[in-house]
């Protein structure tokens, strides 16, 4: 798999995104985003689980 884009959530730097270096050396784009309070992948997750 060989991303064109490889998106972090605001509370990585981009150089502590894995596989950043791998997706760049092919001419791909790695992206951090801004953190949306009081939302995270891991509460979405618990969400749809406790349903």
């Amino acid at each position: 798999m060989r991303p064109d884009v490889l998106v972090k959530g605001g509370d990585y730097g981009i150089d502590q995104v894995v596989g950043a270096d791998i997706v760049k050396s092919y001419g791909g784009e790695v992206r951090v985003l801004g953190l949306v309070e009081n939302s995270s992948t891991t509460a979405i997750v618990e969400k749809i689980r406790s349903r």
